[in-house]
């Protein structure tokens, strides 16, 4: 139950998370990047907080090869994604912005699926994709 409920403040944060960006950048011209860059450098003043409380230094088993799997993942959704994310935030809302954003994790099970070689139930992934486009789709039409 634990796993469960971190799960749910985590989703808690994330649905702060938008309102706040938006706040930072509505009715201004402020570049993405930028609003990106210093949204970043919050994160990074966190997590080394946490890393100093918890003394979590630990870097024995990163690799370079994992090393480059983060920084790339970090470069891609950390950076060219909520770049994105901002500029339809500027332009739609996060009321729409969010829900549409939504569909992240069906991208996640075909990546896991054709670069992983993860196995997948087809028939749980068609039905959990038809809820997750309907939910946007009921969200987005309200």
């Amino acid at each position: 139950m634990k796993g469960e409920l971190l799960a749910i403040l985590a989703a808690l944060l994330w649905g702060i998370a938008p309102i706040l960006d938006k706040l930072a950048i509505a009715d201004a011209e402020i570049s993405p990047v930028v609003a990106n860059i210093i949204r970043s450098l919050g994160a990074l003043t966190v997590l080394a907080l946490i890393a100093v409380f918890l003394q979590d230094f630990s870097f024995s088993e990163f690799t370079p090869k994992r090393i480059a799997y983060l920084l790339t993942a970090g470069s891609i959704a950390g950076g060219i994604a909520m770049i994105i994310f901002y500029l339809a935030l500027k332009q739609i809302g996060a009321s729409k912005t969010v829900p549409l954003t939504s569909i992240y994790p069906l991208f996640a099970v075909i990546f896991s699926v054709v670069l992983l070689g993860e196995q997948v139930d087809v028939v749980r992934v068609a039905v959990g994709t038809v809820l997750i486009v309907s939910g946007i789709i009921f969200v987005m039409t309200g």
